[in-house]
C-alpha cells in the first residue's frame, strides 16, 4: 500500500467520482460534440461511447487488481522496470496535468464567458486552482467527503435543468436519425469516448477503496449512471434547438437563459453555474491530487501536501498555456486535435501494462517450471 496517502474512500465516494468528472464535460461543452458534424445525432454517438466504456472501465480495474494496493505509478515500474517505467509513468503524470488543466481552463472560460466578461480569465484560473489545491492538499479523504455533497447537488440541478425545458422541446428536431450516415455517429462516438480517457484517473484511486472488491460493479453503476444522464441532456439539447445546437459555445447555459416556467421561473442561468463550478472544482482537485501522487512516487518522495501549492502553479500556468481562447478549449476533445492522443495514451498504455504483465506472468512460470 501506498504510504504517501494514508486515506481511504467508500464505493460510493469512488461512485461520485466517477461521474462528477463526466458531468463537466456534459454541462459545458460535449453535447454538441465539437469538430464533429454530428448534431441532433450527438445522442446516439454518446449511447455508443458508454457502451464502449463500461467493459473499458472494467479492464482497468482487473489491470489494477493485478497489483491490490499498487497505483499505476508504481505497477508500471514494476512491469517494465525501472528506465522504461519511468518514462511511460511521467507520460501519465503528464496526462493527469493535463486533465487538471482543462478542467480548470474550461471551467474559467465559462465564468468569463456567461456572466463575466470584463474580468480577466487570470482571476478565475488562480482562485480555482488555489481553492483545489488546497482540498487536494488535505487528502483524499477530504477530497472524497466533498465530492459526495457534491455529487447529490449537481444531481439535483442538472436534473432540474433537464425537467424546466419541456415545454420547448420538440421530438422533430430528433429526426432524422442518422440523416447523414454513420460517419458523423463515429467521430461523435470517438470523441465523447476520448472524453472516457479520464477514467485513467481510477487506476490512482483504487489502492485507496475500503472495499476494493466492489470496484468493477461500481464503475458499472457510474458509468451506466452518467451515460444515462449525459444521453438525456444531450435529447434535450438537440430536442431544443434543434439544427442550431452545433453553434452553441456552452449548452447548459443558453438552454438556462430559455428556460420560463409557469410565469414565475425564468432564465435559471444560476442553474448550470452551480453545477459547472462544483464538477470544475472535483474534477480538476481529483487529477491535481492524482499528478501529485504520482510526482511523488515517481521521485520516492516521503511528502505529498508539499507539493500542492507548486504542482497546482504548474496545472494554472499549463491552462494559459494549452488554451488561447473559448473555442480552443471547446475544440481540445475534438478527433482531429486531442481526442486520438487522449486515446493513445489513456488507451494504449493500460493494454501495453495488462500484455506485459501477463508476458511476465507466463515467462515466471515457465521458468518456475524449468527450475
Amino acid at each position: 500500500m501506498a504510504t504517501l496517502e494514508g486515506g481511504k474512500i467508500s464505493s460510493g465516494q469512488f461512485l461520485a467520482f466517477l461521474v462528477l468528472t463526466r458531468m463537466l464535460a456534459a454541462l459545458i461543452d460535449a453535447p454538441t460534440i465539437s469538430g464533429t458534424s454530428v448534431e441532433h445525432d450527438a445522442w446516439l454517438s454518446i449511447i455508443l461511447s458508454t457502451l464502449l466504456a463500461i467493459p473499458w472501465g472494467l479492464f482497468l480495474v482487473r489491470l489494477g487488481s493485478l497489483f491490490p494496493g499498487m497505483t499505476i505509478i508504481e505497477y508500471t515500474q514494476e512491469i517494465l522496470g525501472p528506465w522504461l517505467g519511468r518514462i511511460v509513468s511521467l507520460v501519465i503524470i503528464i496526462f493527469f496535468l493535463q486533465q487538471s488543466a482543462y478542467a480548470v481552463r474550461v471551467g474559467s472560460v465559462a465564468y468569463v464567458t456567461s456572466i463575466m466578461p470584463e474580468t480577466p480569465i487570470l482571476i478565475f484560473v488562480g482562485i480555482l486552482t488555489y481553492l483545489s489545491a488546497n482540498v487536494a492538499r488535505s487528502g483524499i479523504e477530504v477530497l472524497a467527503r466533498a465530492s459526495s455533497v457534491s455529487f447529490f447537488v449537481t444531481l439535483a440541478v442538472l436534473i432540474l435543468l433537464l425537467i424546466l425545458p419541456f415545454n420547448l422541446m420538440d421530438s422533430s428536431n430528433l429526426l432524422p436519425v442518422m440523416g447523414r450516415g454513420w460517419q458523423p455517429v463515429q467521430e461523435g462516438m470517438l470523441s465523447s469516448f476520448a472524453i472516457y480517457g479520464e477514467l485513467l484517473v481510477m487506476t490512482m484511486l483504487l489502492p485507496y477503496l475500503s472495499r476494493p472488491q466492489d470496484a468493477g460493479r461500481y464503475v458499472v453503476y457510474a458509468l451506466t449512471l452518467a451515460g444515462f444522464l449525459f444521453t438525456w441532456f444531450t435529447i434535450t439539447i438537440a430536442a431544443v434547438f434543434g439544427s442550431t445546437m452545433s453553434t452553441l459555445i456552452m449548452p447548459a447555459f443558453s438552454l438556462g437563459r430559455l428556460i420560463r416556467f409557469a410565469l414565475v421561473i425564468e432564465r435559471v442561468e444560476l442553474i448550470p453555474l452551480v453545477g459547472w463550478t462544483i464538477s470544475t472544482g472535483v474534477k480538476q482537485s481529483l487529477f491535481l491530487w492524482a499528478a501529485m501522487l504520482g510526482i511523488a512516487q515517481w521521485f520516492n518522495l516521503t511528502e505529498l501536501k508539499a507539493l500542492a501549492y507548486p504542482v497546482g502553479a504548474l496545472v494554472a500556468a499549463l491552462s494559459i498555456w494549452l488554451f488561447k481562447g473559448i473555442f480552443d478549449a471547446s475544440d481540445f476533445l475534438s478527433v482531429k486535435r486531442f481526442g486520438t492522443l487522449s486515446i493513445l495514451i489513456s488507451v494504449g498504455i493500460p493494454v501495453f501494462l495488462y500484455i506485459m504483465a501477463m508476458v511476465r506472468r507466463v515467462v515466471r512460470q515457465f521458468l518456475e517450471k524449468e527450475g
